[in-house]
């Protein structure tokens, strides 16, 4: 799809996402809630807005770039970014999961931690 184009996702019509919209989004929750964002010295934050930009292209939502999606919104919920596991994530890492989302007194001079995942397994 080309810039500006309209996809149908769950029978509705929805704008697709550049990356400066996704960047504007991310930006937009980083200040509400009161976070930084990745730093980008290392290429990340691109990697993930093209992430996010991707999942919502695909799926007509901001499905979290760091976690397998189910491809249904209702069953994504608790993992569509900001997830509803980043602040617990922040409060005892520093960062969220994906490292999209930072405390705004982690040292960026300090190794970023990986996170045991929070989500439970999907029921099968």
């Amino acid at each position: 799809m080309g810039r500006n184009a309209e996809m149908r996702v769950d029978n509705k019509m929805v704008k697709e996402k550049t990356i400066a919209d996704v960047k504007n989004y991310v930006e937009r929750v980083a200040n509400i809630r009161k976070w930084k964002l990745h730093s980008n010295q290392d290429g990340t934050l691109d990697m993930l807005l093209e992430g996010l930009r991707d999942n919502f292209n695909r799926l007509g939502y901001f499905n979290c770039p760091c976690r397998e999606s189910q491809e249904n919104m209702k069953l994504d919920k608790d993992i569509c970014c900001p997830c509803d596991y980043a602040q617990p994530d922040i409060d005892e890492y520093g960062h969220c999961y994906c490292a999209l989302y930072f405390d705004t007194n982690f040292v960026e001079s300090k190794s970023i931690a990986m996170i045991p995942e929070r989500r439970p397994d999907p029921e099968i």
